[in-house]
């Protein structure tokens, strides 16, 4: 029976045993159709990880290519609301944004977006495939501390709400390289998981973020 899968980067906890971090309340530019996915457009969910730009306005993160840096790569946070949207002419509470969303010059109707900072906190991701290489506890266990990417595998490409779907590529390298994501452990209930299918979840902090008080790159030395 393959492994159930549930959604985009979930909290897990404060890093320093907190509370959850102060939720930031930002907008989204008019008419904004997310496309870096790399395929079709799509809407944003929560769960997604979203960067701010220059302009102040949040955008889908930009999946990592191995070994690199690129700011567009860093991510700011994780949605987890959309308190403001323009529906059918009248602006209310929304469960995803629809891409292409326009509310024109009328700020009264900005699309708004709730997003959890993600530096400090510990995540949960599912992995997008399988490995031959991964698939038992001690392979798993030995990538701990180990730096990997996420990549995203667009799903409901044909209804009303196409999803990014970001996901956990099975592809580590040592701490000092660059990438976005570092393994902390399995999440919760990996015990009860096929750990020889995908959509194992692992529990993940943020190695590449657009707001942090150590360096960005792979090692924190």
């Amino acid at each position: 029976m393959a492994n159930p899968h549930r959604y985009g980067f979930r909290f897990r906890k404060n890093r320093w045993g907190g509370d959850v971090p102060e939720i930031h309340t930002g907008f989204i530019a008019s008419g904004y159709a997310p496309n870096e996915t790399g395929a079709t457009t799509c809407n944003l969910n929560i769960g997604d990880p979203v960067r701010r730009l220059d302009t102040g306005a949040f955008v889908l993160t930009v999946p990592g290519e191995l070994d690199d840096d690129d700011a567009n790569e860093r991510t700011y946070g994780i949605i987890a609301g959309f308190p403001q949207v323009l529906i059918s002419g009248a602006v209310r509470p929304n469960a995803f944004y629809p891409t292409g969303t326009v509310y024109g010059t009328n700020l009264n109707n900005q699309t708004l977006v709730q997003v959890i900072p993600v530096e400090g906190s510990l995540w949960e991701i599912d992995t997008a495939t399988t490995s031959s290489s991964f698939d038992t506890l001690a392979e798993f266990q030995a990538i701990f501390g180990a730096v990997c990417s996420f990549s995203y595998t667009q799903i409901n490409t044909t209804t009303s709400n196409p999803k990014a779907n970001p996901m956990a590529v099975l592809s580590f390298g040592e701490s000092t390289i660059v990438r976005q994501l570092r393994v902390e452990g399995l999440g919760a209930g990996a015990s009860q998981y096929d750990l020889t299918l995908a959509n194992v979840p692992m529990l993940v902090s943020f190695n590449q973020v657009q707001a942090s008080p150590w360096r960005t790159a792979g090692s924190l030395e």
